[in-house]
């Protein structure tokens, strides 16, 4: 677990508008799943905390829980908001490595920051 937190540190929440913020945080979450390690690391600590409430709770607090806070503050948004846009970027993002075995393509990287601005964009989703 430590090493998932050493590995993605705190997320840079840059960007002058809520599109470039929410699309530089993609484009980050791309980049440190892909890094070597960082994905398989990721995807076992998921795979084992299916089956380990103790583990969830320390994923929820330890790991999720600052980047919701931050995302939260820098956009504005509810919580289940938030968690929801986290789980469509990293969850998409961790298939397609299991899927693929290796990180997404910037193209495709490109096209889920389009979808998921095409929802969360302008804030005008539902709450």
């Amino acid at each position: 677990m430590d090493f998932l937190l050493d590995a993605f540190g705190p997320v840079p929440l840059a960007g002058g508008s809520r599109a470039e913020l929410m699309s530089s945080g993609i484009r980050w979450a791309a980049a440190k799943i892909g890094e070597p390690g960082v994905g398989d690391a990721f995807a076992g600590v998921f795979s084992d905390a299916v089956s380990d409430p103790a583990l969830r709770e320390i994923l929820a607090t330890r790991f999720q829980d600052p980047y919701r806070l931050a995302l939260q503050d820098a956009l504005g948004e509810p919580e289940n908001r938030v968690l929801f846009y986290i789980d469509v970027v990293v969850g998409t993002l961790l298939h397609r490595m299991g899927m693929t075995g290796g990180p997404m393509a910037d193209a495709d990287v490109t096209a889920l920051v389009e979808m998921v601005l095409a929802h969360f964009g302008d804030g005008a989703g539902p709450a």
